[in-house]
């Protein structure tokens, strides 16, 4: 229940915020289903214009869900006896605070895909539920509403921030990668400044021998 009340409540903000940008019911709700990652649709949706910059998009989500790459790695190890036919599926749906619950109750000795397609379902009927709802209730685009769908992509990168500090030896990259996106944003347009300045920002943790 927990799961699916904030997933819900955020993926109606989701709704709301597609609505606002024109886009139809049917194409709305297939975001939060194949995309299916907050954090990568908030971005996509601070680069939103007309038309909309695929690449930079398409480019947005990978970078942001990266992260993925290293956590479904972590499950292969813990679930390495467990048929594809079965992973997979559960994978479709992997969520952040889903795999987090998994790997801490593997470290206490109680390691299962169950409990992890448990913690998944839930996370994902609240989320793609939850923007179908935002889009179809008549709630007004220039409410409350609204202005948490403006912040929603900033509150999701701001919610991240906390795992990526490192100390002080994190200024220096995200210095880096402030100060490129601010210039790529008045040269190449926003679309394209979060994309080069983290990238150039990982580019200098990575060379200088950073565990990223």
């Amino acid at each position: 229940m927990p799961f699916i009340l904030s997933n819900g409540l955020a993926g109606m903000v989701m709704g709301v915020a597609y609505r606002g940008l024109n886009l139809g019911f049917a194409p709305a709700v297939l975001f939060s289903l194949v995309v299916y990652s907050a954090t990568a649709q908030a971005v996509t949706l601070g680069l939103w214009t007309l038309p909309p910059p695929v690449t930079a998009m398409v480019l947005a989500c990978v970078a942001t869900n990266a992260r993925y790459l290293v956590m479904g790695a972590h499950l292969r190890q813990l679930f390495h006896d467990l048929p594809r036919r079965l992973m997979l599926p559960i994978l479709l749906i992997l969520g952040d605070a889903s795999w987090l619950m998994t790997a801490a109750e593997a470290e206490q000795g109680r390691r299962d895909a169950g409990y992890l397609l448990g913690c998944s379902v839930p996370m994902a009927i609240g989320w793609i539920g939850g923007t179908a709802l935002g889009y179809a209730l008549p709630l007004t685009p220039h409410g409350p509403v609204a202005v948490a769908a403006a912040f929603l992509p900033l509150a999701f990168i701001a919610s991240l921030l906390p795992t990526q500090w490192r100390g002080l030896r994190s200024l220096l990259p995200w210095g880096v990668s402030a100060v490129i996106a601010a210039t790529v944003a008045s040269t190449l347009g926003q679309s394209w400044a979060m994309l080069i300045g983290g990238g150039v920002g990982t580019l200098v943790s990575a060379l200088r021998g950073d565990d990223v």
